[in-house]
């Protein structure tokens, strides 16, 4: 399996192919398409042209260059090379300072700990939804899982994105979120939700949402490893309307089907509820 934290190969820093990004939720203002050429970046693309801006976003010019000099005097842009450019010293400011401010984040390395030590040969994390990704915010444990004389290495760094409609901290998330956003989602991205086994119609996977919120978690055994399993649970707010992340185990399955899941389930159920408890 590939190391997703780590920089693909490109032929050349500075003639890298963009993939259109997906059309912006966020309507049509200026502050918003000058934002959506942040999407443009990513661990295959990490260096955009002005040409590229103009290409996939369908801005003038004129207008690529001047939304790409407010980022760069915003500190969110750098410049590369002649007409290139790479993700600026801001964003490195921003992330250390959310690594010392962030919630989400200090309440994880408060709980997730102990949560980790409980059950050894085993992962925790925190993750997030931003926008309509997930995205893990925290995690601790093992950097490999031991299972069946080997050990698979677990990539789930912190901001790497994880699929939206599969795998537990993902699902337990989704079933979470007020139905008219799913709903939105669903016509937004049928196919993918489709194709997950979510369902073929808007009724179908309104049903397997339900019952995802009545069973109060996800539990996933070979879904993406067959030597895997995953439990997740939500992390709700203290108002207990509105979700704000999950809190997933992943551990071998042979270890996990011989553990009793109700005692593994409370664990994390407690996890999430003093989790939240820190965020008010």
């Amino acid at each position: 399996m590939p190391d997703a934290s780590r920089p693909a190969l490109w032929p050349s820093p500075f003639r890298v192919a963009v993939e259109a990004p997906p059309a912006s939720p966020r309507g049509d203002g200026s502050i918003t398409r000058l934002l959506d050429i942040l999407d443009l970046f990513s661990v295959e693309c990490p260096v955009v042209r002005v040409d590229d801006v103009q290409a996939r976003l369908g801005y003038t010019k004129s207008t690529a260059y001047r939304y790409v000099k407010a980022l760069c005097d915003a500190g969110l842009l750098a410049p590369a090379a002649t007409g290139a450019y790479s993700l600026g010293p801001r964003i490195v400011e921003l992330d250390r300072l959310m690594r010392l401010a962030d919630p989400l984040l200090q309440a994880g390395e408060a709980v997730l700990p102990a949560l980790a030590a409980a059950v050894p040969n085993s992962m925790v994390l925190i993750c997030s939804l931003y926008r309509d990704k997930v995205l893990c915010v925290h995690k601790e444990g093992p950097e490999a899982i031991a299972t069946e004389g080997g050990a698979i290495r677990i990539l789930r760094a912190r901001g790497l994105p994880l699929p939206l409609f599969q795998g537990a901290a993902s699902l337990v998330i989704l079933a979470h979120l007020p139905q008219h956003r799913t709903r939105s989602l669903f016509l937004a991205r049928q196919a993918e939700i489709a194709a997950a086994g979510l369902g073929d119609d808007w009724p179908g996977v309104r049903s397997r949402l339900a019952a995802i919120r009545r069973d109060g978690h996800v539990t996933t055994v070979g879904r993406f490893n067959r030597h895997l399993a995953a439990l997740s649970v939500p992390i709700i707010a203290r108002d207990g309307e509105r979700v704000v992340g999950s809190l997933t185990r992943i551990m071998a399955a042979p270890e996990f089907l011989a553990l009793s899941h109700d005692a593994l389930l409370a664990q994390l159920r407690d996890g999430a509820v003093s989790t939240a408890a820190k965020l008010s």
